[in-house]
């Protein structure tokens, strides 16, 4: 008799963990399941220094962690190097994307900091480009990107516009959901 009760909380335990790690997915609406684990491994956020990228990256890191995810954060530099000859560059040109580079690694080992705190395993990438969103598109097509975590608008740009450019580019070509943060 013990043996047997034995078993039954064992059971009941194990339903109870599986039942932490699962996710509900509906294929179809009237056909939802309960799947495990969970279908978000890996949550992008991209990053440009504003406070609303900031917030992103709170919001993924709090997803990160409740879904054991790992998290990847993109600074795409917009540099007119790329369709320009280096002899064409100014040293003074030079200058400014060194120093952007710099600025750049040492927020991300402040991110590193904050993720490790939490147990969240990230990546962080810095990319020159001249045009954005394609870059990120193509970051998230290749790394299998799950979830995109992003702000709704960019440091710069004007403050009546609702959404900036490049979010409104990800929202409609991403090819996995896109989560903005106000």
């Amino acid at each position: 008799m013990k043996k047997n009760k034995l078993q039954d909380i064992r059971k009941q335990v194990k339903t109870i963990l599986l039942m932490q790690d699962s996710q509900i997915i509906c294929p179809v609406i009237d056909e939802c399941k309960e799947v495990s684990p969970s279908l978000i491994k890996h949550i992008l956020v991209p990053f440009d220094e504003s406070q609303m990228s900031y917030r992103a990256f709170e919001f993924a890191l709090d997803l990160a962690k409740k879904y054991n995810s790992k998290i990847s954060i993109i600074t795409v530099i917009y540099s007119s190097i790329i369709s320009s000859s280096f002899l064409d560059m100014t040293s003074h040109q030079t200058i400014i994307e060194r120093n952007k580079i710099k600025q750049v690694h040492s927020l991300f080992q402040i991110i590193h900091k904050a993720a490790e705190k939490f147990g969240v395993k990230i990546k962080s990438d810095m990319i020159l480009s001249d045009h954005i969103s394609d870059s990120l598109m193509a970051f998230s097509t290749q790394q299998n990107v799950d979830l995109i975590v992003m702000g709704t608008r960019a440091r710069d740009g004007p403050k009546q516009f609702m959404f900036g450019s490049v979010t409104i580019e990800l929202v409609q070509r991403a090819k996995c959901p896109v989560v903005l943060v106000k």
